[in-house]
């Protein structure tokens, strides 16, 4: 299916709404779990970005099916600085628009609880969206009462009062518990998928059930294929700011760019490839020498990441 594009250059201005105070701590709570997922082409191109929250602690994803459908490669960076290497889509639904992923992990990642009961999402009842802290550090970025639009509020859509920001993809909407009530599936549009839908596609889901995506490029077949193991990333020392940068006054918003780094077998870094610039070469050059710092557990092939990053003057 064709995959309606996630990032936009602009994005809605929030309505303000007087939110409950509680809902400050439930943003804050939430965080952890809560990413920035990118997705890449076959050819490592930038295909978009959105959001993806963690729903289990081996590292299944949920997200909008728009920002993963015809994706290659992905990766999912959280609040605190991790990156992880997504492998693929593993569960969706075209009809509820959403779907699962797994990242990679070996120590386990903090999720968002389901609400247990979805039919007690009800109409006046508060709901808040929350994104990932990398696009918006004032959290949450919108939320209103509840508003049903079917007679099902555990398979119907629904809407809240506030308006939902462009950028606002994949990111979970969650209650006064801390509790996921529902999904955007398309940023900008006041049109929510609830938890409920989410629960179909967990409870399919079985112990060495693959992941994939949809447009990863099909290896040829070997005789003797060579055993692949997964690897993850050891030491991943974030990219300092260049102190010249700042006498040339270079903001945040054109501080951001897609890098893809190849370790050897040994663990080092053998190279490092520009994918979306940052638009300045200051930043791409000092983006190219902290990644080269990187360090990925040993392996028997050469395995490459590709890795969002952010400068902060």
């Amino acid at each position: 299916m064709a995959a309606a594009s996630a990032t936009a250059s602009a994005t809605a201005t929030p309505t303000p709404i007087a939110l409950p105070s509680e809902f400050k701590k439930v943003a804050e709570k939430s965080d952890s779990a809560i990413v920035e997922l990118t997705v890449f082409d076959a050819k490592g191109q930038l295909l978009r970005s959105g959001n993806g929250f963690y729903v289990a602690r081996d590292g299944l994803l949920a997200t909008s099916l728009d920002l993963v459908a015809d994706g290659a490669y992905g990766v999912a960076k959280s609040a605190d600085g991790k990156i992880r290497n997504v492998v693929g889509v593993i569960d969706f639904s075209k009809t509820s628009g959403l779907a699962i992923l797994r990242a990679e992990t070996k120590t386990g990642v903090p999720f968002l609880p389901l609400q247990k009961n979805s039919e007690s999402i009800a109409v006046n009842a508060w709901g808040v969206v929350v994104g990932n802290t990398l696009a918006h550090k004032e959290q949450p970025i919108a939320g209103g009462m509840i508003t049903s639009l079917g007679a099902d509020p555990k398979k119907d859509s629904f809407k809240i009062g506030g308006m939902i920001p462009n950028d606002a993809t994949g990111a979970p909407v969650v209650d006064a518990n801390g509790d996921v009530v529902g999904v955007v599936t398309a940023g900008g549009k006041n049109d929510i998928q609830p938890s409920g839908q989410l629960e179909p596609l967990l409870a399919a889901i079985k112990p060495g059930t693959a992941a994939k995506w949809a447009a990863a490029p099909i290896e040829s077949p070997t005789p003797t294929p060579a055993p692949r193991v997964a690897r993850r990333v050891i030491s991943n020392p974030a990219p300092q700011y260049p102190p010249e940068a700042r006498s040339i006054r270079i903001g945040p918003t054109t501080g951001s760019g897609k890098f893809r780094v190849t370790f050897g077998t040994n663990g080092l870094v053998k190279s490092v490839q520009t994918v979306q610039s940052t638009g300045q070469p200051i930043l791409d050059r000092a983006a190219i020498q902290g990644l080269q710092a990187w360090k990925a557990e040993p392996g028997e092939a050469d395995w490459t990441v590709l890795v969002p990053i952010t400068f902060q003057p």
